[in-house]
């Protein structure tokens, strides 16, 4: 069992290591270029429409444009708002709050991609509702016929290095760890040749697919279940002394009369819910940024001026800004991992582009918006100087406790709560979408799967349920493991997706602006 620890510990580390952060901004960068930075060109038009038009109901879907963007967001804004901006500073220090922004605004064009696709190649399940996402793109899209050969090099390079960083690493282990390393860097070399190879595509599509569906739905019951249950029961136990099971049963009967619903009422409670929560936490952290109102100047100042020179980390190492930074700011958004196709694929649109400029708010939401409103809350109250060993939500606490006493704890346990549950609801959607394809996969017969479909629905929101009880009793320490590096898994199909499909995504922007100027 400690060989199998150490095993995930390791690849847990390697999937969110720097060739991971290399590839996922590198991938970001590489689109960026390609739609000609169209994150900051069009950024108005996408606003204004998700704001106004964005509300309505038009084109083929489940869910209004804004609902599926509220979906996305929930699943995203989570504990890695508030836990994850803290980790980014004890670690990087103030200035790795920079590079969490210049993460999202790279990954909005990431998000936009990943948003295009989704809905470009979405089909419909038995009951009339959309699935889309990775999957469905990745199946769909390699079969196409005279896919150029530029994505099909770069995704095949970036994955060739990956194995080489993988063989390399495993040079410094012994036994059975070094030959659990070998075996890996030796699949992903194998995984990179087949991208060279043109008849293989088809192929290599659906395998991908298959891997990208069995990545996300074990992570749906892990960083999007069980994990966000766990830091709900720890939240509500340390500010109101409630007992774990009695936090955990309640979010169990919560979720179950939401997602039973399916992705029509999950929209509609998103609609409701991630305005509401934002604007709170808003209104929080404000609270501090206006209390401590004279240090904002210098706050700002001391973050872009240690982005750059990292004197807050021990021995001015810059790297370790930058690393942080950029680490923290991928695993808040998601931008890259794929999981937001499955949302957007479900938008009521007539054209997958506009449903790309809304998808890609996303990112410029989550981390420019809610994470600065912690990081910045962080550094301005100096907490994180002035308590060097918090680190996480602790950190989070400290800092608005500066502000308000144990008044700040609270609404910090309140932020979690909130910002937990909402990531529980979108999960849930995530992870039934990628069983249901998994399942469609499996049985062929389209008439008998449609017979299997209403029971598998409900079997799976049982299960869901219960596995939110049980992380709320449970410790979870290999679970939070396992299951980060399952998320991490899911960026690897998904990227190679978007860089061998990044004609589409071009083809079809193009098509989209001309029309929409």
């Amino acid at each position: 069992m400690g060989m199998l620890v150490d095993f995930i510990n390791w690849l847990d580390g390697e999937v969110w290591g720097l060739p991971m952060i290399v590839l996922l901004v590198g991938t970001g960068l590489f689109l960026t270029i390609i739609l000609r930075a169209i994150q900051f060109r069009r950024l108005g038009w996408s606003i204004r429409f998700t704001l106004f038009e964005g509300r309505k109901k038009g084109g083929e879907g489940d869910i209004t444009p804004f609902q599926a963007l509220m979906a996305t967001i929930s699943g995203t804004v989570g504990i890695g708002n508030i836990a994850g901006v803290a980790t980014a500073i004890h670690y990087g220090g103030p200035g790795a709050l920079f590079w969490m922004w210049v993460t999202a605004l790279v990954g909005m064009a990431t998000r936009y991609s990943e948003g295009l696709l989704g809905v470009a190649f979405r089909d419909k399940l038995p009951d009339g509702t959309m699935i889309g996402g990775t999957f469905n793109f990745l199946e769909k899209g390699f079969a196409m016929e005279n896919i150029p050969k530029t994505g099909k090099y770069i995704a095949s390079i970036f994955t060739l290095l990956f194995a080489v960083f993988i063989g390399y690493s495993a040079t410094g282990f012994s036994g059975a760890l070094q030959i659990g390393a070998i075996i890996v860097a030796i699949l992903f070399a194998i995984l990179g040749l087949f991208l060279l190879k043109d008849d293989a595509y088809p192929t290599l599509g659906k395998v991908l697919a298959v891997l990208f569906a069995i990545f996300a739905a074990i992570a749906a019951f892990g960083i999007g279940n069980m994990t966000q249950s766990n830091s709900v029961a720890d939240a509500v136990n340390t500010a109101f002394n409630v007992p774990p099971w009695v936090s955990g049963a309640i979010l169990a009967i919560l979720t179950f009369i939401v997602v039973i619903g399916g992705i029509k009422r999950i929209g509609e409670v998103a609609e409701m819910l991630v305005p509401f929560m934002a604007i709170v936490y808003f209104l929080f952290a404000i609270g501090v940024w206006i209390k401590f109102a004279g240090k904002l100047p210098s706050a700002f100042a001391l973050i872009f001026q240690d982005a750059f020179t990292g004197k807050a980390v021990a021995g001015g190492a810059i790297g370790q800004v930058i690393l942080w930074g950029v680490k923290r700011g991928l695993f808040s958004n998601e931008a890259g991992l794929g999981t937001a196709t499955l949302a957007h694929a479900a938008a009521k649109t007539d054209h997958p582009s506009r449903q790309a400029h809304v998808a890609m708010l996303g990112p410029f939401i989550d981390t420019l918006i809610i994470c600065t409103l912690t990081g910045v809350s962080i550094v301005v109250t100096e907490a994180y100087s002035m308590y060097p060993d918090l680190n996480g939500a602790p950190l989070t606490q400290a800092a608005f406790a500066a502000a308000f006493g144990h008044a700040g704890e609270i609404m910090v346990a309140i932020g979690i709560i909130l910002f937990a549950y909402s990531t529980i609801l979108a999960w849930s959607f995530y992870g039934r979408q990628n069983v249901m394809y998994l399942a469609k996969w499996l049985e062929q017969d389209p008439e008998k799967f449609a017979r299997l479909y209403p029971k598998l629905h409900l079997v799976y929101n049982l299960l869901f349920v219960v596995f939110i009880y049980v992380g709320a009793v449970t410790k979870l320490e290999t679970v939070w493991t396992f299951s980060d590096m399952m998320n991490g898994l899911m960026a690897i199909p998904n990227l190679i997706g978007l860089l061998v499909l990044f004609w589409f995504v071009r083809e079809k922007t193009d098509e989209f602006v001309a029309a929409n100027p």
